[in-house]
């Protein structure tokens, strides 16, 4: 399986314009996928912002202005918008982009988002069934013109998905790394998976796959159909004390000291140890590296990415 090298933007506080010349320097580069932040609050201050803007809208913008570059969130919180809506939009984005969306769906967890906008924070049980279901009627609106579901949270479902996706199978990617629910409903649904590695992130992602993998078998899955994906949060610069200057820049914005900005795991040195990290997780068996450059992803980061990091590999 081909390693996909993504790009992702988290937006906030950003205009489209700055958002579209980061994703055209990642076409122009050779990344495979350029995702964006599915939020309506900003993740560290939601009370005051900066906010983004709204995710697949940004993403219908973005399929108008770029023709190779594959598109889609990291990821969309499953209660944000109905599911059937949901697959009516990534069809919709599919056919701007003339096949090239990737439909990222993860459980949702940013507490202030959802009393903000919805009124409450359902329990960690209620919002895997609703991925669960969300993953399984967008799975078939994207595959038959007509869905009828009738699940605990979403019933009564009768949706026309017409015309249907340009691609003959468009992608889900399921976010989130719990090793009971969540790999056990990607194991049974995803063709990509995306875990955020913890702080021994060998150890970490090593138990992930190990969960997934069992879970494919119980279910009867083939586990090397489904790629698996990572991200790696980027200080990089070519000297240490220019990767350090990001750094510290990354902790004022989100508005912590220095010394506790660990917390986001960020890999912060010059391009030839990230390329280490990247073959570590290659030889694990990613089939998706995503980049988030701290503290903005500049033209010149995404040009030193792909020079001396994806070049080298």
């Amino acid at each position: 399986m081909e390693t996909w090298f993504g790009l992702h933007a988290a937006t906030y506080g950003n205009t489209f314009n700055e958002v579209k010349q980061s994703c055209l320097e990642a076409e122009k580069q050779g990344l495979q996928l350029f995702t964006i932040i599915d939020h309506f609050m900003n993740e560290f201050h939601p009370a005051q912002g900066p906010h983004p803007l709204e995710c697949w809208t940004t993403l219908a913008g973005l399929a108008a202005v770029t023709e190779k570059i594959r598109l889609g969130p990291l990821v969309s919180c499953y209660r944000y918008r109905h599911p059937a809506v949901l697959a009516k939009m990534a069809t919709t984005v599919d056919h701007i982009s003339n096949g090239r969306v990737v439909l990222g769906l993860g459980a949702g967890w940013h507490e202030a988002e959802f009393k903000g906008y919805f009124g409450e924070y359902p329990s960690n049980g209620e919002r895997l069934r609703g991925l669960e279901e969300t993953v399984e009627i967008c799975r078939s609106m994207l595959t038959n013109e007509i869905t009828n579901y009738d699940g605990k949270i979403y019933g009564n479902i009768k949706a026309l998905n017409s015309p249907q996706p340009v691609q003959k199978h468009l992608p889900i990617m399921i976010g989130g790394g719990g090793e009971k629910v969540t790999l056990r409903i990607a194991a049974e649904n995803a063709d990509i998976t995306h875990f955020i590695p913890g702080k021994d992130y060998a150890k970490d992602l090593k138990s992930k796959l190990s969960a997934l993998r069992r879970h494919c078998e119980s279910v009867g899955r083939d586990y090397d159909e489904i790629r698996k994906g990572t991200w790696m949060i980027l200080a990089m610069d070519e000297s240490m004390s220019g990767a350090e200057a990001k750094l510290r820049e990354t902790a004022r914005w989100v508005g912590v000291p220095f010394e506790s900005i660990d917390y986001l795991q960020a890999l912060c040195g010059t391009p030839d140890l990230v390329v280490d990290r990247v073959r570590e997780y290659v030889e694990m068996g990613f089939g998706l590296i995503t980049f988030v450059l701290v503290p903005q992803p500049s033209r010149a980061d995404i040009q030193l990415l792909a020079r001396d990091v994806i070049g080298a590999l």
